[in-house]
């Protein structure tokens, strides 16, 4: 009896116990749930908070946006007051010539060197038509240029050189623009439109001098006199972008046409081709004549043709740091003279290469007969370096070397330096 008592009195002790710890239990998941459902709000209401966060920021971005177009917008307009202001104050009254802001553009530049040969000869020492001499200091050429619109249609430029030979007009003209026709014309003393580089001023070439080829032909003085020339963008046919040029002048390099008689008239003609072959890369082909009389008595002529190419590649994103230029050239002569015709060719291959922002480096080979014999040639090379300390002011090193079959041979070491001031630097042309 005892110890079925305790029995009874254990068994609800643990029945007891359990029942408790089971209530325990339930009310601490519930507890735990009702917590989680909490932070599951607490957390929904935080995302909703930052999405409204987001739509203000991006609204915020918006407006920015839009004050920062405004802002811009403005600023154009302004702009374009200023320059409607600046267009008005340059309108062309008559009877108001003297207003400065019809001053032309003055720019003043010199280019000097000194050329050491090995050759003793004349032919190669002194300064000509055709030799820049060695072994001394030279003043190459001062230049004073003038360029001024004369009108809304109508541009002028003056170029006068001053040298070892004294003072003289290089450039004089006027040009002519928007005719009919897609036609731009030219009056007064220029160069002709001949071949790549006849319209280069000398302290503007690629290198120290001209090709053989050119000054054999032509002189240092290259193709140019007295007249008037017609310029035609024509239709697209096979290129991108044609040209021809129609000239003719009075004058000429005593070369190859005659500067005396009573007419000595020269007739040029160019046609330039174009082509983008891409972003980086352009060429341009292009075919030249000339012809005109080479005696005082003018009976008998000289007819000249060329035929040009230039390649250029220039990566429009590094275009100050990097590029290539291939230039070629070949010219015919045929020369009447009371013996019989004299046919005489010559060509030149040009490379220039951009190093850098400030250095070139270029290599030349040329070949070239002589217009009035022949049966006299003379071929030869050169290689350059160019530091452009600035736009205005750069340092040419250079080495040719010519070989002749009528002269001494010659190595030429040449260090020029060319400056400017003023608007016209040392542009092509």
């Amino acid at each position: 009896m005892i110890l079925r008592g305790f029995l009874s009195l254990f068994l609800v002790v643990f029945l007891s116990v359990s029942a408790y710890g089971k209530t325990q239990s339930e009310s601490s998941e519930q507890e735990i749930v009702e917590s989680l459902k909490k932070q599951e709000e607490k957390i929904k209401e935080l995302e909703r908070i930052i999405r409204e966060l987001k739509v203000k920021i991006e609204e915020a971005e918006r407006e920015d946006e839009m004050r920062k177009l405004l802002e811009e917008a403005q600023k154009l307009a302004s702009r374009k007051k200023e320059d409607k202001a600046a267009l008005d104050e340059r309108k062309f009254y008559s009877g108001l010539r003297q207003h400065s802001v019809l001053n032309p553009n003055i720019s003043v530049g010199g280019d000097y060197y000194y050329a050491y040969g090995t050759s003793g000869s004349e032919y190669n020492r002194v300064r000509s038509e055709i030799s820049w001499g060695t072994r001394q200091f030279f003043m190459r050429e001062m230049e004073l240029a003038f360029e001024a619109a004369l009108d809304p249609y109508a541009r002028a430029k003056v170029f006068l050189s001053a040298g070892g030979e004294g003072a003289c007009v290089e450039e004089g003209y006027m040009k002519s623009l928007n005719w009919p026709l897609n036609m731009n014309l030219k009056l007064g003393m220029y160069r002709m439109q001949f071949g790549v580089i006849n319209r280069y001023h000398t302290h503007a070439l690629p290198q120290f001098e001209r090709p053989l080829v050119m000054t054999n032909f032509f002189s240092n003085e290259t193709l140019k006199g007295i007249g008037v020339a017609a310029n035609f963008l024509l239709p697209s046919m096979t290129a991108h972008v044609n040209e021809l040029d129609l000239e003719v002048v009075t004058g000429g390099a005593d070369r190859s046409f005659t500067s005396e008689g009573k007419h000595n008239l020269i007739f040029g003609a160019h046609l330039k081709n174009y082509w983008d072959l891409s972003r980086s890369t352009y060429v341009e082909f292009g075919l030249s004549g000339a012809t005109g009389h080479n005696d005082p008595d003018e009976t008998k002529r000289t007819d000249i043709y060329g035929a040009d190419l230039r390649l250029k590649w220039s990566p429009p994103e590094r275009s100050k740091y990097r590029g290539i230029e291939w230039w070629t050239e070949a010219l015919y002569s045929r020369r009447e003279t009371p013996e019989g015709n004299i046919n005489s060719w010559g060509f030149f291959s040009l490379v220039q290469c951009r190093l850098g922002a400030r250095w070139l480096c270029g290599c030349r080979f040329d070949y070239s007969e002589l217009p009035y014999n022949n049966s006299l040639n003379e071929y030869g090379g050169a290689v350059n370096l160019d530091f452009w300390q600035s736009e205005f002011v750069f340092v040419r090193f250079q080495y040719t070397h010519i070989d002749r079959n009528f002269d001494e041979d010659d190595h030429r070491f040449i260090v020029q330096t060319v400056w400017a001031m003023g608007p016209h630097k040392h542009e092509a042309y």
